[in-house]
């Protein structure tokens, strides 16, 4: 995904530069530079770096430190387009985890443009998926009429006999404004900010999930396998 960003971006009036662990796509116009532990350049000092190259994007590959993640907010603060990755279970779980790491709401806030979170589920075969139709706890969580049709995994020669053949991406996206750094500043908690996304038509994973199943994409049980479906079962 952020390969394709940069793609898009990528022209000779815009200078991009990467730091990555390792380097994965060689992209043409962008300097990219792999990590080297031997030689201690890690993301937060191979940052110290890129900056006084006086980049207009630049691609921290991951933030996995404190140190990491404000040097990649001071880049931002100084009017740079900062893009990297970061483990969270969440979108907004993503603001918790930079908290975890030591940085302060305040910093945060005014400094991101938008979460990204992203799971792949597996598409079912079109050759051999049968359909079906849910059983009353299926139907609840799907939000679904008992005769509604879903489908099912079997198995062929097409998907070596899985049910399955390619996948596709769940995603969930929060555009960051004025009314969520407001929040943010003032330390609301994640059930305020979930409150306000959701206002403003935010959809979750599982959500994009469901959609998923309901559009005979994939099945329930791919669907639960990769994104927890707990609160949805007892909603």
């Amino acid at each position: 995904t952020l390969y394709s960003v940069l793609g898009h971006k990528n022209s000779e009036q815009v200078n991009i530069m990467t730091l990555e662990d390792p380097v994965e796509y060689s992209l043409p116009l962008v300097r990219q530079t792999s990590i080297a532990h031997a030689a201690k350049l890690s993301f937060a000092e191979g940052v110290r770096s890129l900056m006084r190259q006086d980049p207009d994007i630049v691609l921290i590959g991951e933030i996995r430190d404190k140190d990491t993640a404000e040097m990649a907010l001071r880049a931002a603060m100084t009017g740079h387009q900062v893009f990297s990755t970061l483990h969270a279970n969440s979108a907004l779980r993503s603001i918790s985890r930079l908290l975890d790491l030591g940085v302060q709401p305040e910093v945060l806030a005014g400094n991101l443009i938008g979460i990204v979170a992203q799971r792949l589920v597996r598409t079912l075969c079109t050759e051999c998926r049968l359909p079906s139709e849910p059983d009353p706890v299926e139907a609840s969580l799907l939000g679904v009429a008992a005769d509604a049709t879903l489908f099912r995994a079997t198995g062929c020669a097409q998907c070596d006999w899985t049910g399955y053949r390619g996948r596709v991406a769940l995603i969930e996206i929060i555009r960051w404004n004025r009314e969520l750094d407001e929040l943010l500043a003032s330390r609301a908690s994640l059930g305020d900010l979930y409150r306000a996304v959701r206002g403003q038509g935010f959809v979750d994973l599982a959500e994009a999930a469901l959609r998923r199943v309901r559009a005979g994409i994939t099945t329930l049980e791919e669907a639960a396998r990769v994104v927890d479906l707990t609160e949805r079962v007892g909603a």
